[in-house]
């Protein structure tokens, strides 16, 4: 009898520590969201990532393409295409793309990781370059690209959708139509709880200072801004920034899209 209701004791405390844990949580990554210019996520975004080791060590760059980024490569892009790799980090899908017979280029916004990377690929004789871009942005990259990939969780780092939607309206802008990219990001469940409070609480705050509300389910701020997308809202962000979906995988909390650059009208949108 003891036992059962200690058991029991232990399993209430439990719950309402999590509860408690969870609101703490949503209330501190919510005012802080809601709180600070879009310019500060991009400063804490680089310096969260220092010098960038963990991603530019031999071990993780020379492991080359993840297997979901391999399968959609092999299926949808056609072998000795130039590939333009966005959020590239220290060069890993350029590696190893350039080992399977691609010629890329890419760019991200950590200086630390993209000096690092230049000096993997140099010291890799490979011909793939990298070179650095201002955050959220998708610079003027010189020659044509036939398709380009999205460096794993780069594009679920940028906050909140507004931007997100200019970053993809510029990355279509220097693909051909039907060109296809890949994005790789978190996917969530829509019934997930602090995916919906932690954003509630940020446009309180904004609406509080006289700002727009701007963020959605799946807006968190877990040390730098990033958002868990459901399938649904990823899919509909592509198709806004001027690209059809084709595909998809999914696995466990992660998944990714392939989708293809939409014909342009003439007004500049994307059909």
């Amino acid at each position: 009898m003891f036992n059962t209701v200690l058991a029991s004791f232990y399993l209430w405390n439990n719950r309402a520590f999590r509860v408690i844990h969870g609101g703490a949580q949503a209330l501190f990554e919510g005012f802080w969201m809601g709180l600070l210019p879009e310019q500060a996520y991009d400063v804490i975004s680089e310096k969260s990532y220092g010098s960038g080791k963990e991603y530019t060590n031999d071990r993780y760059l020379d492991q080359g393409l993840y297997f979901w980024e391999e399968l959609a490569v092999r299926a949808w892009i056609t072998p000795g295409d130039r590939v333009m790799v966005a959020a590239a980090g220290g060069g890993r899908e350029l590696i190893g793309l350039t080992r399977i017979g691609f010629e890329a280029a890419g760019f991200d916004c950590s200086r630390a990781m993209v000096q690092a990377g230049q000096r993997a690929l140099a010291a890799r004789g490979m011909a793939a370059t990298l070179e650095w871009s201002p955050p959220c942005m998708v610079p003027p990259m010189s020659g044509d690209f036939q398709a380009a990939i999205v460096g794993w969780n780069g594009y679920g780092y940028i906050s909140p959708r507004s931007r997100r939607i200019a970053f993809l309206k510029s990355l279509r802008a220097q693909l051909p139509t039907g060109a296809p990219v890949l994005v790789s990001t978190a996917i969530r469940t829509p019934r997930a709880r602090l995916a919906i409070w932690t954003p509630r609480i940020a446009n309180v705050v904004r609406a509080c200072t006289f700002r727009p509300r701007v963020f959605e389910p799946g807006d968190s701020f877990q040390g730098r801004p990033k958002m868990h997308f459901t399938r649904r809202q990823l899919e509909s962000e592509l198709a806004e920034g001027g690209f059809s979906p084709a595909a998809s995988y999914m696995w466990g909390v992660n998944g990714a899209v392939v989708a293809k650059a939409s014909p342009i009208q003439e007004d500049g949108s994307a059909d």
